[in-house]
């Protein structure tokens, strides 16, 4: 995931943004089960990966980290083309298609 978001921020993508939402990780596969302590590391490691890319180049943005969309469940659906407001301080994300 840090390759993605470098190549994004090595393109002047990720200073566009005020805010960036994270979906949960999906820590487990059927077929691999992880134990609650391996999900806890996987998520730690993702989370510290997003916050090291946004510290390097957008170290003023908002980041909001495990959302229910992606590839989780229960899963929200945020179709494109939305607008989205980030109140930080109460908390809350207010989305309008």
């Amino acid at each position: 995931m840090y390759r993605v978001l470098v190549g994004m921020g090595e393109r002047d993508l990720l200073k566009r943004f005020k805010a960036v939402l994270v979906g949960r990780p999906q820590a487990w596969e059927f077929d691999k089960p992880n134990s609650p302590e391996q999900k806890a590391e996987y998520k730690k490691q993702q989370q510290e990966v997003v916050i090291k890319a946004m510290q390097e180049y957008n170290p003023e943005s908002l980041v909001v980290f495990n959302l229910d969309f992606g590839h989780t469940d229960p899963q929200f659906i945020m179709p494109n083309g939305g607008h989205i407001r980030i109140d930080g301080i109460n908390r809350k994300i207010i989305i309008q298609y």
